[in-house]
């Protein structure tokens, strides 16, 4: 079957402009009713990693936790913080739509096999997206705030995270993750072109663990080696998952 005949260039622009209103319609609404949830928000599931109660750390009761004790210095912060942290989370959790308009603007320009091959594109990039959230929010940044909130100089030294300093590495980290998390997907369409093979990502992995190591220490907003490393496993993880989808695609 034929794909659709395409408008022209202005048309095809104010298909976009609209998809970016309703896009942008969607999230506001998210922002409002996460906004209206101001303690489930912030106690049920920010500060939550930074309880000793956390599901990681009752997992592992050996784990020494140290309560983090967190502060705020600035008058209007902790209300602009809250917009902020309501627009972020409205973008996590519209994730799915923001796909699904892309999917509506691109199909009169595809044929049916294409359609078929990016609906399955976009249901993986979203399952994707939503574990590297996961692998963020219930290991990274939890054992990452235990550590720097444990870590001292001296014993004189107590540590008072700021809040904006706690909200902006658990957002970082989260949609950072979220997005590398998207690796595989990259990896299937440049292999469908003829750009990427398995060969390569197998003969590269050396340099490939170099590259990951060094991507983990940009995402990572300390200067730790220990949450460098540990930002480092699930993203090793996404290139051998990738390196296993360009295999399957050759084959």
């Amino acid at each position: 079957m034929e794909k659709q005949e395409g408008g022209t260039f202005w048309e095809h622009l104010d298909v976009l402009r609209w998809a970016l209103i309703r896009s942008i319609a969607v999230l506001s609404v998210l922002a409002v009713v996460i906004f209206s949830f101001k303690e489930f928000l912030f106690d049920g599931i920010i500060f939550a990693p930074s309880r000793e109660d956390f599901i990681l750390f009752r997992l592992f009761q050996d784990m020494e936790i140290k309560p983090v004790t967190i502060i705020n210095t600035k008058l209007s912060a902790q209300l602009f913080i809250h917009l902020s942290t309501s627009f972020y989370f409205a973008l996590i959790v519209g994730f799915p739509y923001i796909l699904g308009e892309v999917w509506f603007f691109l199909k009169p320009a595809l044929y049916e096999n294409e359609k078929k091959m990016t609906v399955k594109a976009l249901v993986f990039m979203t399952l994707l997206f939503y574990t590297g959230v996961l692998v963020s929010y219930f290991l990274i940044f939890p054992l990452s705030v235990n550590f720097l909130a444990s870590y001292q100089v001296a014993a004189q030294v107590d540590n008072l995270v700021d809040l904006d300093s706690y909200i902006d590495t658990l957002i970082s980290l989260t949609l950072s993750l979220g997005a590398v998390f998207e690796l595989p997907v990259l990896a299937y369409f440049l292999s469908k072109i003829g750009i990427l093979s398995y060969n390569f990502m197998k003969n590269h992995r050396k340099h490939a663990f170099v590259f990951v190591l060094f991507l983990a220490a940009i995402i990572t907003p300390g200067t730790d080696i220990f949450t460098m490393l540990l930002t480092a496993l699930p993203l090793q993880f996404v290139y051998e998952l990738s390196v296993m989808i360009v295999k399957r695609n050759e084959k």
